[in-house]
């Protein structure tokens, strides 16, 4: 899906959405495993609550029965002896009153228990109206029957204990079971997409500085991949975006380069054209003055002034050749590709060639050549190229200045080469500073670093000692890459 023209984003494409979500997704499944495990809780507390109402029902009836069995044993007592329809039933006053207490304790839990308070208390209302041995026996038998029930419901109750006691402990431990499971599971899930998002996230970023670095050094041919819809891919794309830019901007500088590389070249031949005109012409001149006065008075050529002509004519000769040998050597093209360059060969190849530039000839320039410096692996032509651009703004900032010397003379343009570190510098030095505000300094700066950055060159602007403004650029002794 394509990015708005704004270059915004979806807000459920933000990585802040998608995290936002991610956590609400987590809180929603914790509050249901929450609600679930709430649920299987309860039928446990449901469980610990049918275990204390059964203890409390199997302690009333425990208190009940026991009553009942003392009130059976002193009847048995009574209904047994001689004196039965004798004795009156107040001494079992205080055991019925006791009696009809536990069975109404007991009412709660189960209403048959009521029967069985009923029959016992019609049994003993009998016995108090009649206190014959008929109603002591039916009291007897009313007791006995219930201490009956009583002992059959005690052992259904302890078989309800056992049942609700295996219930509480398979509940529990399916609880306890559910709940690491669900922990574990939500553990695993989300532990899983967490890292899964962020090995994704990182190797994005790894491979998006890696292209940074490789656009940094140059490399831009190929795009970076984007498989991405948020912040990140944006700022992939941005990269991509920009590294095409920049290839454009290659593009158009090498073109701009070799625009200016083609007019220094036909400055170059206009000032050989010049020097030729100047060094060739004069010893012609003097060569044709000699031979004009020669014929002019054949009379006059005596051989002391045949000889003197004719050492003023090879004079003038060598003084033509030397001058057509410097000019053929100023104009040789260098080598384009990579090789061993001689660094103090090419500087004083390059300072022969723009010394005759009219720009220079008011200019002193300074070159000692240091014979410890080693050979570079470089292109011969694109240093030349970026030495006469320097040169150009050294000589045009001396112009604009209207620098001297301290001896009254032109400016000086210092050139020097040195190792330093891997590799080594070449420095120029001049007392004047350069103007960046000016839109050709600026082209040409951007020029040069673009001819040297291929060939993992570095250019550096600043000040150097009594105020000279100071252009350096360095060289590593090989660059590794081979000849291309």
């Amino acid at each position: 899906m394509p990015l708005p023209d704004d270059g915004s984003l979806p807000a459920w494409k933000s990585l802040r959405v998608r995290g936002l979500l991610a956590t609400l997704a987590l809180l929603v499944y914790l509050s249901a495993a929450a609600l679930y495990i709430a649920g299987e809780r309860k039928v446990i507390f449901d469980s610990v609550q049918a275990l204390e109402e059964l203890s409390q029902h199997e302690k009333a009836l425990a208190l009940t029965e026991s009553a009942v069995s003392g009130a059976l044993l002193d009847v048995n007592e009574l209904a047994s002896g001689p004196e039965a329809t004798t004795t009156g039933p107040n001494e079992l006053r205080l055991y019925m009153e006791s009696c009809a207490k536990l069975f109404a304790d007991l009412e709660p839990f189960d209403a048959g228990y009521v029967r069985l308070q009923r029959t016992i208390e019609r049994s003993y209302a009998a016995l108090v109206a009649q206190p014959v041995r008929a109603n002591w026996l039916d009291l007897r038998e009313a007791l006995k029957r219930a201490a009956d029930d009583f002992e059959i419901r005690r052992a259904r109750l302890a078989e309800a204990r056992e049942g609700l006691n295996a219930r509480y402990r398979r509940h529990y431990d399916a609880v306890t079971f559910e709940s690491l499971t669900l922990a574990g599971v939500g553990l695993l899930v989300f532990g899983a997409l967490a890292a899964w998002f962020f090995t994704r996230l990182a190797r994005d970023i790894r491979q998006l500085e890696q292209h940074a670095r490789e656009i940094v050094r140059g490399q831009r041919g190929t795009a970076l991949p984007v498989r991405r819809d948020d912040e990140l891919g944006h700022l992939m794309r941005s990269v991509n975006r920009m590294s095409a830019e920049l290839d454009e901007r290659d593009r158009e500088l090498l073109l701009e380069g070799e625009r200016r590389s083609h007019q220094d070249k036909m400055l170059a031949v206009g000032a050989l054209a010049a020097g030729v005109a100047h060094e060739v012409n004069n010893p012609l001149a003097v060569i044709n003055g000699i031979a004009q006065a020669m014929r002019a008075d054949p009379a006059a050529a005596t051989p002391e002034r045949l000889v003197e002509g004719a050492d003023l004519i090879l004079a003038q000769a060598q003084r033509a050749a030397q001058a057509a040998r410097q000019l053929a050597e100023a104009a040789t093209p260098q080598s384009a590709e990579r090789n061993w360059v001689d660094v103090n060969g090419l500087i004083q190849h390059t300072l022969r060639l723009v010394a005759i530039d009219k720009r220079y000839r008011r200019l002193r320039l300074q070159f000692t050549p240091d014979p410890t410096l080693p050979a570079v692996r470089s292109s011969a032509g694109a240093l030349q190229h970026v030495l006469m651009m320097l040169l150009g703004l050294a000589a045009d900032a001396l112009a604009s200045g209207h620098a001297t010397a301290p001896d009254g003379g032109g400016p000086v343009l210092e050139v020097g080469a040195h190792l330093e570190n891997d590799g080594l510098s070449v420095q120029l030095l001049f007392p004047t500073a350069l103007d960046f505000s000016r839109g050709e300094v600026q082209r040409t700066v951007l020029l040069a670093r673009a001819t040297v950055e291929p060939l993992r060159g570095q250019l550096a602007f600043g000040q150097a000692e009594h105020q000279r403004q100071r252009i350096k650029l360095a060289l590593p002794a090989d660059d590794g890459g081979g000849e291309s």
